[in-house]
C-alpha cells in the first residue's frame, strides 16, 4: 500500500470514527467544570484550547502551543497504542489547528506511527482532522510528532483536539 493510499484509508477510518463518536460522550461528563484540573484536560486522549503551555514539544514548532494535558488516551478500543499521548494543541500562523502527540516507543527497535487527530468545537462537531503517517521513532525513545489539521480554522472554532487513531508498526508503508 503506497503512502497516499494509507493516508486516504486512514482519513476514511478517522472520518467514520469521528462520525460514529460525534454523538457519544455527552453523558460521560464532557464538561471540565469540577474536574479539579481547571479545564486543562477534559477526558482521556483529549485537550482543550486555549490555555497556557506547560511543556515545550521536542521539535521546534513554528507557532505557540496552548495546552498540555498529561492523561493517557482512553484504552480498550484498540485504536490508540499506549505509546501515544495527547500533548499540546494550538493554531498555526496559517490558521490551521495542530496537536503535538507525544510518542514513547516501548520497543527496542525503530517503530513507525500513524496518527489521526480530530479537532472539534464546543458541540463536539468536527471542525477538521489531521493525519500523520509512518512517523519513525527510535526504540526506547520519546518524540513529539506535530499533526496539523487539513483545513484552516482561522476563527478558532476548534475547542478540543482528540487522538482518534494511533497505530504502531515495525516498518513504514
Amino acid at each position: 500500500m503506497s503512502r497516499k493510499q494509507l493516508t486516504l484509508a486512514t482519513s476514511v477510518v478517522v472520518t467514520a470514527t469521528l462520525a460514529l463518536t460525534a454523538g457519544c460522550g455527552s453523558g460521560s461528563g464532557g464538561s471540565s467544570a469540577g474536574d479539579g484540573k481547571g479545564g486543562a484536560a477534559i477526558g482521556k486522549g483529549m485537550a482543550q484550547l486555549p490555555v497556557e503551555p506547560t511543556q515545550a514539544p521536542t521539535e521546534d514548532p513554528t507557532d505557540n502551543p496552548y495546552d498540555d494535558p498529561s492523561d493517557s488516551p482512553s484504552g480498550g478500543s484498540g485504536l490508540v497504542t499506549p505509546d501515544a499521548k495527547m500533548g499540546t494543541c494550538g493554531w498555526g500562523s496559517d490558521g490551521k489547528p495542530y496537536a503535538n502527540v507525544k510518542i514513547s516507543n516501548s520497543g527496542s527497535d525503530t517503530a513507525y506511527y500513524s496518527l489521526l487527530v480530530g479537532f472539534v468545537d464546543s458541540s463536539e462537531e468536527v471542525v477538521t482532522t489531521g493525519v500523520e503517517s509512518d512517523a519513525p521513532v527510535a526504540g526506547g525513545a520519546d518524540k513529539t510528532i506535530k499533526v496539523t489539521g487539513l483545513k484552516a480554522d482561522s476563527s478558532h472554532t476548534a475547542k478540543k483536539c482528540r487522538l482518534s487513531l494511533a497505530t504502531k508498526s515495525d516498518n513504514a508503508g
